[in-house]
């Protein structure tokens, strides 16, 4: 039987959610959304899962592509995680959407609270050394239950995320283009490229052994967690500056912050997967 699961992970906590689930269901093919969906069909199996972090209270726009080209076999059971921290958003309904308009729906959804870590803003929290046990133990409950083939209706966005999303994330995707704009990198650079094999959407290419940033970033912040010489430093962009916002504000130079990954997940196994997609 063909089991598979598709993830997107920046700083490891969904490849890790991911392959703690598919060892609850003795064994399943991980596969990374980072990859072409035409190399990458699900049409023979018999139970399809996605695993992603949230991004301005929805999947990533990689996931969204992905998933809208992916071939699936419409008669397989199907789940979603999503790991996040305080605001799950729309990301099931995006999903679901996507699903139903290729014949089938999520059979179970799940969010699993993570360590929130984007590095370029604030310190990681809750603590790592706390809130990992805490994500390890709640994911192999998750891979049991799927693992059991269980109904799970996924959580839905709530009334107050709907109402406060035009105001607090639809300014973020309006210039989502200029993020990468605020990268750089230091004298210290090796030009070892672990910041092009580790970024999920492609977005990295190299020139004169410097890495260039050519605006599809998401802001998973992989290539800055992983750098091995801590080379990859970030300035808040022009264009965020501009929206002067309580988020914005609070915007700091990673150098300033802990450089966060799921201490499961090394660079070598965002690596993996991605290798085989460049």
């Amino acid at each position: 039987m063909d089991k598979v699961i598709f993830y997107f992970s920046g700083t490891g906590n969904s490849l890790r959610t991911a392959q703690i689930i598919a060892k609850e269901m003795n064994g399943a093919r991980l596969v990374s959304m980072g990859n072409d969906p035409a190399g990458v069909s699900a049409a023979t199996a018999e139970m399809i899962g996605f695993v992603c972090p949230v991004y301005e209270w929805d999947v990533p726009k990689t996931v969204k592509e992905f998933v809208s080209k992916l071939t699936i076999n419409p008669q397989a059971y199907t789940f979603m995680v999503a790991t996040y921290i305080a605001v799950h958003g729309r990301c099931f309904e995006t999903i679901n959407t996507a699903l139903h308009e290729k014949g089938t729906c999520l059979h179970y959804g799940k969010a699993l609270r993570c360590v929130a870590s984007q590095c370029i803003a604030y310190e990681p929290f809750p603590p790592a050394k706390i809130m990992v046990p805490i994500a390890e133990r709640k994911a192999q409950k998750i891979g049991k239950e799927i693992a059991g083939r269980k109904r799970r209706r996924y959580p839905k966005m709530s009334p107050i995320s709907k109402f406060l999303y035009p105001k607090m994330m639809t300014p973020f995707l309006n210039i989502h283009q200029e993020y990468d704009k605020g990268f750089y990198v230091s004298d210290a650079c090796v030009g070892c490229e672990v910041c092009r094999k580790v970024c999920p959407c492609k977005n990295i290419t190299f020139r004169d052994k410097r890495p260039v940033w050519n605006h599809a970033c998401e802001g998973c912040n992989a290539c800055v967690v992983y750098c091995p010489t801590k080379a990859i430093q970030f300035k808040t962009p022009d264009a965020y500056i501009k929206l002067n916002n309580i988020i914005t504000r609070r915007l700091g130079l990673p150098e300033k912050r802990t450089r966060y990954h799921n201490p499961h997940i090394m660079a070598a196994d965002l690596m993996k997967d991605s290798e085989d997609a460049q």
